[in-house]
């Protein structure tokens, strides 16, 4: 695991209420031209974040997930870019763990 000497190198943007609605409506966008979702169908889904942070030197990273009924989308962002993935919620929760003690611990 690398060392910071206990300089935080991450800011948490988990409640920066602007930049995840930014996120958040930019991911719908794309569910939805990807013809994974219909725009009528947006009632009802919600987002869980597992992070959200700024890491110095090197830019934006999130994991969240978008759930509508029984079906979950996964998402990262890094740097500038979106990606929808193929991991589970294990997946998920272990990434989340890993980043947050990496970069905001």
């Amino acid at each position: 695991m690398a060392q910071f000497n206990n300089e935080k190198h991450a800011e948490d943007l988990l409640t920066n209420r602007n930049m995840k609605s930014k996120l958040l409506d930019y991911t719908m966008t794309l569910l939805i031209n990807q013809k994974e979702i219909e725009p009528e169908e947006m009632a009802g889904i919600t987002a869980k974040f597992g992070y959200f942070m700024e890491i110095k030197d090197h830019g934006m990273e999130a994991l969240f997930k978008i759930i509508k009924d029984d079906k979950v989308w996964y998402f990262a962002l890094q740097q500038e870019s979106l990606k929808l993935l193929t991991i589970n919620e294990a997946q998920f929760q272990q990434v989340t763990e890993d980043m947050i003690r990496m970069h905001l611990s």
